[in-house]
């Protein structure tokens, strides 16, 4: 199975997404190009920037903030498996502090069609 090339994020994709899916709540690409700057001063990256922005996005709305595995290995720049490893023992600290681990990270099928 050949794997998956995801498309690596910019300053301009950032603001695409963001403006596509969260325009209609009032953000301007001006607040989107503050956040990023910010974000590039502190040494985040395009992938971090971007799922942070729709983190918190998401908390203001209400809106589930969903993203993969995948993507959160991207924004912190480790191999697919290692992220797996980290979310495992997350979520393991998390029963062990009484928590609930579905409310943070929750295991879903993977549903692929092929033509």
């Amino acid at each position: 199975m050949k794997k998956e090339k995801y498309k690596i994020m910019t300053r301009e994709t950032i603001i695409q997404n963001i403006m596509n899916n969260y325009g209609k709540y009032g953000i301007t690409e001006d607040m989107v190009e503050e956040v990023m700057d910010a974000g590039l001063e502190g040494g985040m990256n395009y992938d971090l920037i971007y799922l942070d922005m729709c983190r918190r996005i998401s908390e203001i709305t209400g809106e589930e903030f969903v993203c993969s595995a995948s993507d959160l290995a991207r924004a912190y720049g480790v191999p697919d498996d290692k992220m797996a490893k980290i979310i495992e023992e997350a979520r393991q600290e998390l029963i062990e502090a009484g928590e609930e681990p579905d409310e943070y990270f929750r295991e879903v099928p993977v549903h692929r069609f092929m033509m």
